[in-house]
C-alpha cells in the first residue's frame, strides 16, 4: 500500500475515528482517549518532520497551551519531584497532547462536524442510561466513574453538541436544545457545581432570543414559555433528590462557620481553600509542588488537616494551579482560555460557535472553582481538545462548512 493510498483512505475513515472518539469520551469508554491521543500523535510527527504544517494551526492558541504544559513539567522536575503517581506530569502531558491536535486533523475536512455528532449521539444515549443507571442504583449517577468527573464530560460534550453542522444528516439536526438534553444526566449526578451550565448557556441564548421574540411577537414567547414548562416538568421526577443535594450543602456552611470544623464536602473545600490561599501568599510565583501542596495547606488547617488529606486536590483551579506551579502557572492557563476565545471571536461569523465557546470557557471555569477540573485526564481532554478542534474548524477556508447561521 503506497502513502498516497494510506492517506486517501485515511481521509475517509479520520471523521469516523474523531465522532467514535467522542461518542466514547462522553460515556467514559477509554477508547475516546486512544483516539484524541492518535491524532495527537499524528500531530507530533508532522510538526517534527514538516514544519511547515504548524502554519495550518492556531498557533496563538497552540504555543500558549504548550507552554503551560511545558512550564508545569519542567518546574516539577527542576523540584526533583517523584514521577510515580505525579498528577501534574501527567495532565499537563495531556496538556500538550491537545497543542498537537490542530496538527493532526490535518485530513479531517470539518474535524468540528465530527466532533459534534459524536457529542450529539453522546447526549441521546446519555439520556436513555442514567436515567437508568438510578433507577437501578437510587444513587448519583456516574457510569462506574466519579459523579462529578461524569458530570463535567457530559456538560461539555453537551456544549460541543450544539455546534453546527449544516444539517447533514435529520436524525442529528442542528440546535442549541442539545445542550439542554445534558441537564438529564447532570441532575441525576448530584454535581451542584455542573448545574450551573444551563445558567451560562441559558443567559447566552436569552441574549439571542429577545431580539426575535420582539420581532415574531406572540407565537415565538408561546414557544418559549412551553420550552420552559418543558424543562421544568422534566426535572419534577429528581427535583427531592437535587433540593436534598442543595439543603446539604448549605447546612454543612452553616455548621462549619459555627464550629470551625469540616466533615463534609462543602465545609472542607472552604477550609482548604482559606489554608491555601494563606500557603500561596508565602510562595506566590512558582507554588509549591503539585506532591506538596496538600500536605502544607493540611499543616496549616490545624483541626482539619485530617479531613483535608481525603482529598487529593483543592478542588479549586486556580488554587491548585497557583500552588503547583505559581501565579505564572495561572497566567499561561488563563492565556491559553483567552487565546481560544480570541480565536474563536475573530474567526467565527456564526452566533452559535461563539456562545459555544464562550459556554465551554466559563463552564471549565465556574465548575473549576469547585472541583479539580485540570486534574483528570477525562475532564483535561473533554475541554482543551473540544477547544482545539473548534479553531481548526476555524481556520479552514470554509469553516463550518460555510453554511449560514444556525438559528436556535
Amino acid at each position: 500500500m503506497t502513502v498516497k493510498t494510506l492517506l486517501l483512505r485515511r481521509r475517509r475513515w479520520d471523521p469516523m475515528v474523531l465522532a467514535v472518539g467522542m461518542l466514547c469520551l462522553s460515556l467514559l469508554i477509554s477508547v475516546g482517549k486512544i483516539a484524541f491521543l492518535f491524532f495527537s500523535v499524528c500531530g507530533l510527527y508532522l510538526a517534527l518532520a514538516r514544519p511547515r504544517s504548524w502554519r495550518g494551526a492556531p498557533v496563538v492558541f497552540t504555543s500558549t497551551l504548550a507552554a503551560w504544559a511545558i512550564w508545569q513539567i519542567g518546574l516539577s522536575l527542576v523540584r526533583g519531584e517523584p514521577l510515580d503517581g505525579n498528577r501534574v506530569l501527567s495532565y499537563a502531558g495531556l496538556e500538550f497532547a491537545c497543542a498537537l491536535l490542530p496538527l493532526g486533523l490535518g485530513l479531517v475536512r470539518h474535524p468540528a462536524h465530527a466532533l459534534a455528532w459524536g457529542a450529539r449521539v453522546g447526549v441521546i444515549a446519555l439520556v436513555i442510561l442514567a436515567p437508568i443507571d438510578y433507577a437501578m442504583t437510587g444513587a448519583r449517577v456516574g457510569l462506574g466513574k466519579n459523579e462529578a468527573i461524569f458530570a463535567f464530560v457530559v456538560g461539555a460534550v453537551a456544549i460541543a453538541a450544539r455546534l453546527p453542522t449544516g444539517g447533514r444528516w435529520r436524525f442529528l439536526p442542528d440546535g442549541r436544545f442539545w445542550t439542554y438534553l445534558g441537564a438529564v444526566p447532570i441532575v441525576l449526578s448530584g454535581t451542584r457545581a455542573a448545574m450551573l451550565l444551563f445558567v451560562v448557556v441559558a443567559l447566552l441564548d436569552l441574549r439571542r432570543a429577545l431580539p426575535r421574540l420582539r420581532a415574531t411577537g406572540r407565537r415565538a414567547a408561546i414557544a418559549l414559555v412551553a420550552g420552559i414548562v418543558a424543562a421544568m416538568t422534566a426535572v419534577v421526577p429528581v427535583g427531592g433528590f437535587l433540593l436534598d443535594r442543595i439543603e446539604s450543602g448549605v447546612s454543612e456552611m452553616e455548621a462549619y462557620e459555627a464550629t470551625g470544623l469540616a466533615v463534609g464536602s462543602v465545609d472542607t473545600r472552604m477550609a482548604m481553600w482559606s489554608s491555601a490561599v494563606r500557603v500561596l501568599a508565602e510562595h506566590p510565583f512558582i507554588g509549591v509542588g503539585g506532591t506538596a501542596r496538600m500536605d502544607l495547606v493540611a499543616e496549616e488547617a490545624g483541626s482539619n488537616a485530617r479531613e483535608i488529606l481525603r482529598y487529593q486536590h483543592l478542588h479549586n483551579l486556580v488554587l491548585d494551579e497557583a500552588l503547583s506551579s505559581g501565579l505564572v502557572g495561572v497566567l499561561l492557563m488563563s492565556g491559553a482560555m483567552v487565546a481560544f476565545l480570541s480565536g474563536a471571536f475573530r474567526r467565527a461569523d456564526d452566533p452559535v460557535v461563539r456562545d459555544a465557546s464562550v459556554a465551554l470557557v466559563a463552564f471549565t471555569f465556574v465548575f473549576g472553582l469547585f472541583h479539580g477540573v485540570l486534574l483528570n485526564e477525562w475532564m483535561v481532554l473533554v475541554a482543551f481538545a473540544s477547544m482545539a478542534v473548534i479553531l481548526t474548524e476555524l481556520r479552514r477556508r470554509r469553516p463550518f462548512g460555510g453554511l449560514p447561521a444556525v438559528t436556535p
